[in-house]
C-alpha cells in the first residue's frame, strides 16, 4: 500500500527530469525504519528539495505509526511510500542527496552497496535514530571500523558490507558531502571530532513538527515516557516496575508506552487502577507537544526526553538516573555511562 502526499510525478521518470532541467530543484530520498527518523526526515526537508521517504513498515511500531499519521501533514514537496530501502530505487531516481535514518542497517548498507558499487555517491545526510546516532557518529569519525549498532554482532558478510559503507560515508566527509542534522545535545569533543573528517552539523527544533495540528494534554495527566530498556533486556523489570510504583503513590500516572514494550509488560501494567495506559499510533513528540508550562514529563534516560524538551522549554522534563543495581550485565559499561549521562539541557552549539 502507498500514501501520498501529492500527485507529483515519480522521480527518475522522464517528465521529472524534465521538471527538475526546468526547475533546478534538487531530488532526495529518505530510507526510515521508525517515528522518530521518519520526524527527522521532515525536519531536514528543504522547500526547493523534493523528497521521497521510503518508510521500512515492517519496522517495529512503523505500521500503527504510518496508519495514523495523516499525509496532508507533509510539506508539499514531500511523498511517502510503504518500502524500505532498495538499490533500484536508488538507480531509477539517482537524487542528488539521501537521508539514512539507520545507518546502521542491514538493509541500508545492501542498497547503498549494490546501488554505488561502481558510482560515486551523491550527498548524504544522517538523520537522529535516538541515542544510537552517538554511537554511530562515534564510528564515523574512526579512521576505520563497521556501522555496527552497539552489542550487535555481525555475521562476516554483514560485517564486510558494513564496514564497506562506513568507509564509503567517511570518505564524503572531506569533499563536504557528509552532514548530521540532528536535535540532540551534542558535546563539545564529538562535534569538534567530527567537523575535523569534514562533516557538518546542521540543527533543527522541530520546526515542522510544531505546526502539525496534534498533541496537546492537560498536566494532572501526569505523562510518564515509556522505555524500552527492560524489552532489550538491559535492565531489570522488577527494578522498573519499583521506579513506577513510585511515581503512582503521588498520584495516577499516564503512560506512554514505548514501540518496544511487550504485550505482557503492559497488559500486567494495566491491572494498577493508578495507570493510565495510551497507546497511540503516533510517536510521543506528536502527542506530548504544546503542553502547558506547569506540567511534568517524567522518564527515564531517553532521546524522547531529550526532543521533549526542544519541543516543550517551559516544561519540566524529569529524568531518573538509573542506579547501578538496576543493570542486567547484558550491556558494556561504556553504554551504562553513555545513558546517564544524557541530558535533556541543549548544549552550547543548539
Amino acid at each position: 500500500m502507498m500514501a501520498t502526499g501529492n500527485t507529483a510525478p515519480a522521480e527518475g521518470t522522464p517528465e521529472m527530469k524534465a521538471e527538475k532541467g526546468k526547475t533546478g530543484r534538487r531530488t532526495s530520498i529518505a530510507f526510515v525504519e521508525s517515528p522518530l527518523q521518519f520526524l527527522s526526515a521532515l525536519e531536514a526537508n528543504e522547500p526547493e528539495e523534493d523528497m521521497l521517504i521510503r518508510a521500512r513498515p515492517n519496522a517495529k511500531g512503523m505500521t500503527s505509526f504510518l496508519d495514523a499519521f495523516d499525509t496532508d501533514w507533509l510539506p508539499r514537496n514531500v511523498r511517502l511510500e510503504r518500502g524500505g530501502a532498495k538499490p533500484g530505487v536508488l538507480r531509477r531516481q539517482s537524487p542528488d542527496r539521501i537521508y539514512l535514518g539507520d545507518v546502521c542497517s542491514g538493509q541500508v548498507h545492501k542498497a547503498l552497496t549494490l546501488a554505488y558499487l561502481e558510482r560515486r555517491m551523491p550527498e548524504v545526510v544522517v538523520l537522529d535514530d535516538g541515542l544510537a546516532t552517538y554511537s554511530a557518529i562515534e564510528i564515523l569519525t574512526s579512521k576505520n571500523g563497521p556501522l555496527v549498532r552497539p552489542r550487535q554482532k555481525l555475521k562476516t558478510s554483514r560485517a564486510i558490507m558494513a564496514a564497506h559503507v562506513a568507509d564509503r560515508l567517511r570518505g564524503l566527509a572531506p569533499a563536504s558531502k557528509l552532514r548530521w542534522h540532528t536535535a540532540l545535545p551534542v558535546s563539545k569533543s564529538m562535534r569538534t571530532d567530527f567537523l575535523k573528517t569534514g562533516g557538518e552539523i546542521t540543527r533543527h527544533r522541530f520546526e515542522h513538527l510544531q505546526t502539525l495540528p496534534t498533541g496537546g494534554s492537560h498536566p494532572r495527566d501526569n505523562p510518564v515516557i515509556g522505555s524500552a530498556l527492560v524489552a532489550d533486556g538491559l535492565i531489570r523489570e522488577d527494578a522498573y516496575r519499583s521506579w513506577l510504583d513510585g511515581l503512582v503513590a503521588d498520584g495516577p500516572i499516564t503512560y506512554y508506552p514505548h514501540r518496544r514494550e511487550t504485550d505482557e509488560f503492559l497488559t500486567e501494567l494495566d491491572r494498577d487502577e493508578r495507570v493510565r495506559i495510551k497507546h497511540v499510533g503516533l510517536p510521543i513528540e506528536l502527542r506530548l507537544i504544546n503542553l502547558p508550562p506547569n506540567s511534568t514529563i517524567r522518564s527515564l534516560p531517553s532521546t524522547a526526553a531529550i526532543s521533549l524538551s526542544v519541543l516543550n522549554p517551559d516544561v519540566t522534563i524529569s529524568v531518573t538516573e538509573i542506579p547501578p543495581e538496576w543493570w542486567t550485565g547484558a550491556s558494556a559499561d561504556n553504554l551504562r555511562k553513555s545513558l546517564n549521562a544524557q541530558s535533556v539541557k541543549a548544549d552550547v552549539d543548539s
